[in-house]
């Protein structure tokens, strides 16, 4: 029988979607602030400097070759003798640095539009499918048309990526300068306006008499351009005369202001000019009017300079309001997965989702949920170490390796299994069974047929559910039937009759969630109250400490048996953390003690003796009465009509039903209902800290159920407010200085990681 999904708080997946929507943006956005540019793009311009890497990152993206060098693409569609200038240009570089010279000469030259059009001919396709992999920016056809048209819209951009060694390019450069002469215009020389009632000075008549003898006397071919001038050597030129234009727009400034200053100098009387006009070579020129260009600073790591002032990076991913559990995974890792894990090419990641197995055992493992379009995977994460990367690993991400354990196909998911609240799921595999994965290989050897994981929370839960259903439902496979979905009504069936037996009578489950509990006695209570903070003077020993202004002033608080030694109040950077349970305390001074562990040996100061008093007494406290570690108990908190019950469910609950109970709580002797949030602050030494729902008793002990996300806290949180009519109160600076609230602090704090990141 097929039942609706109770709850559902998000829009249904989406099982379609653009691979590149997001980076046609990013790199509409550069050209859009580059047009609007009025002088020359160079690498000192940011969105310059941000475009050259996005084009870098389009053409590197999906290289079967991985490793960014699409020069041994690009050369097939350039002539040997271009080739030959770039690697001459280049020096004795690699493919990766003639990738980068090429893309800087196509952007200079402004030829980068006309090579992506060439791209968009589908004789040219058979290149892109020898050096691209499907998924790849180049073989998206409705990216590659649009980049084509932005780039068509920078023609009227120049840009000057100029080549690492500055004296090859000032050499190119005067090259340039020199071929195109004979095609300059001739330069309009300044305009000089005589005034009609100040007469002009014998020293100006003189410096400008001076002026128009020398440039008589030069030799120089004449800047006269030809009445007509072929359309492909116009277009050949058209750099060259940019670039002296420009020289020579200088040359006229400097003369015009150069004359106009001499009209307010004082008139000397012998009709001389008393300082000698200063003739301004032509690299003087060229460097001061090119360093729009900053040709001045360029040194021999000048395209390294580029690619280090901003890295090849990823396009800027969206920022999705991502679901408690959901994952979004980089665009490194899709590729990578794409290529080296999934089982076909036009496979498409719809969603992603951190789940939790064998969440009632000891070893509870964190693994990663993704849905495609075909297929269900299940990877899980090991993180790199310095001894090497494993042999073989499947996506090369900054951290760690994505390692894929189950494949689950859509045609051999037989049914779709909900616990209650949907907290857990089982999916249940066909007489095929599901593929696992064996050092990266898989196989199919009919041996895994279910598959069972937990969220932990009722809304991400319902998210995930309704995401399965809709893939599964719209899979591109063709589905033989559809799979069955069990909306908790099997899952009730076994947990209902199984829990009254437990406890000799009929219950009515209100609610439930999947948490840590921990049971604190007063005892307990009177133990975990032994706690200080505050600031001492802290040095290691060797170092004379002749007073409290050569010490490091460091924020010290006890949790649990460790004293953990802060920078300052704000908790975020830890100096060290001393085990008191392995150390020994020794009385040094007036107000100085010594701590000597595994850690080393380390004296602290206090500011006063009464200061000092207390922290040699909570610290002899705490080593004469070592605390045994906490057990925090993976279970499963069942909402009563008048208790909570804590059970565990058996590692084959699914198919027989077996649980054990490890506590009931009745509700008539709860006194308080207090609740822990996790700190705003993410950098803070708490941030990992869970959240908790504290449960204070008539007989002094503490019950603690540590939830996974916040808003399965609040939820069910509610629900113990109405079931037990108990309003319930928030740890808060006020409650802390209380000794409840102190102890459900410290505890909170020794409990902070709990749950797997």
């Amino acid at each position: 029988m097929y039942h609706m999904l109770p709850y559902s708080y998000r829009p249904q997946a989406h099982y379609t979607r653009a691979q590149h929507g997001e980076f046609q943006n990013l790199i509409e956005r550069f050209v859009n602030k580059i047009l609007r540019e009025t002088d020359i793009v160079d690498a000192d311009n940011v969105d310059g400097r941000k475009l050259f890497n996005s084009m870098d990152t389009f053409f590197s993206y999906g290289l079967l070759t991985a490793d960014g060098t699409y020069w041994r693409f690009i050369r097939q569609f350039l002539p040997k003798a271009e080739q030959k200038m770039l690697k001459a240009e280049c020096g004795n570089a690699n493919d990766r640095f003639l990738s980068i010279g090429w893309l800087k000469t196509s952007f200079n030259k402004g030829t980068l539009h006309f090579m992506l059009l060439a791209l968009t001919n589908q004789i040219n396709k058979i290149y892109l499918n020898k050096y691209y992999h499907i998924n790849s920016c180049l073989r998206n056809n409705g990216l590659l048309e649009a980049v084509t048209e932005l780039m068509d819209r920078l023609n009227t951009v120049q840009f000057a990526f100029y080549v690492r060694n500055f004296q090859l390019g000032f050499l190119i450069m005067i090259l340039l300068f020199q071929t195109s002469r004979q095609l300059r215009e001739e330069p309009i020389p300044a305009a000089v306006v005589e005034p009609y009632v100040v007469q002009v000075s014998s020293r100006a008549a003189a410096r400008q008499r001076k002026l128009t003898e020398k440039e008589a006397s030069q030799e120089v071919v004449p800047n006269v351009i030809p009445t007509e001038i072929p359309s492909i050597l116009t277009q050949a030129i058209d750099q060259d005369v940019l670039l002296d234009e420009l020289v020579r727009n200088r040359h006229n400034r400097l003369n015009t202001e150069l004359y106009d200053a001499s009209r307010v100098e004082e008139i000397d009387e012998d009709g001389e000019a008393s300082t000698s006009v200063v003739e301004e070579k032509l690299e003087d020129v060229m460097t001061k009017k090119m360093s729009c260009a900053h040709m001045e600073s360029m040194d021999p790591d000048g395209i390294e300079q580029i690619l280090a002032s901003v890295e090849p990076e990823e396009p800027d991913m969206p920022e999705f309001n991502l679901a408690d559990g959901e994952y979004q995974m980089s665009q490194g890792d899709v590729l990578h997965l794409a290529i080296n894990v999934f089982e076909k090419s036009s496979e498409k990641i719809i969603e992603c989702f951190k789940v939790l197995e064998n969440f009632h055992s000891d070893c509870i493992k964190l693994r990663y949920f993704v849905m495609t379009n075909y297929n269900v995977y299940v990877f899980k994460y090991r993180y790199k170490t310095h001894s090497g990367s494993p042999g073989k690993t499947t996506n090369l991400s900054s951290e760690g390796f994505f390692i894929p354990v189950v494949r689950m196909a859509h045609d051999r998911i037989k049914a779709i299994k909900i616990s209650i609240d949907n907290l857990s799921f089982m999916l249940e595999a066909n007489e095929n069974g599901f593929s696992h994965f064996i050092e990266n290989v898989e196989r199919d050897d009919k041996s895994v047929f279910t598959y069972t994981a937990a969220l932990a929370g009722l809304e991400c839960g319902a998210h995930l559910i309704n995401s399965l259903i809709q893939v599964v439902e719209h899979s591109s496979r063709q589905l033989s039937e559809r799979a069955e979905v069990d909306d908790h009504i099997g899952y009730m069936c076994m947990l209902q009759p199984n829990l009254e037996k437990q406890l000799s009578r009929t219950i009515d489950i209100r609610s439930a969630a999947l948490s840590f509990w921990y049971e604190q006695s007063y005892a307990e209570r009177e133990q975990s109250m032994t706690t200080k903070s505050g600031y001492l003077f802290k040095t290691s020993v060797g170092t004379w400490m002749k007073g409290s202004e050569e010490a490091d002033q460091r924020y010290c608080m006890i949790v649990g048996n460790c004293l953990h030694v802060f920078l300052d109040s704000n908790c975020k950077s830890e100096d060290v953390v001393i085990n008191l349970s392995t150390s020994t305390l020794h009385n040094m001074g007036r107000v100085t003690f010594q701590l000597r562990g595994p850690e080393g040996q380390f004296e602290f100061e206090s500011s006063a003796q009464e200061d000092y008093a207390e922290w040699m007494a909570v610290l002899g406290q705490i080593m004469e009465n070592k605390a045994t570690p906490q057990y925090m108990t993976p279970c499963l908190t069942v909402l009563l009509e008048g208790s909570i019950a804590v059970v565990q469910e058996g590692e084959k609950f699914w198919a027989d039903g077996f649980l054990r109970l490890l506590n009931e709580i009745p509700g008539d002797s709860f006194q308080q209902v207090i609740v822990v949030h996790p700190p705003k602050d993410k950098d803070s030494f708490f941030a990992n800290r869970a959240p908790a729902l504290c449960l204070v008793t008539a007989d002094q002990s503490i019950h603690y159920f540590f939830l996974r996300f916040t808003k399965e806290l609040e939820r069910f949180t509610n629900s113990v407010e109405v079931t037990f009519g108990l309003k319930h109160q928030k740890l808060d600076e006020q409650m802390m200085q209380t000794p409840i609230g102190k102890t459900i602090h410290n505890t909170c704090c020794l409990a902070k990681n709990l749950w797997p990141i």
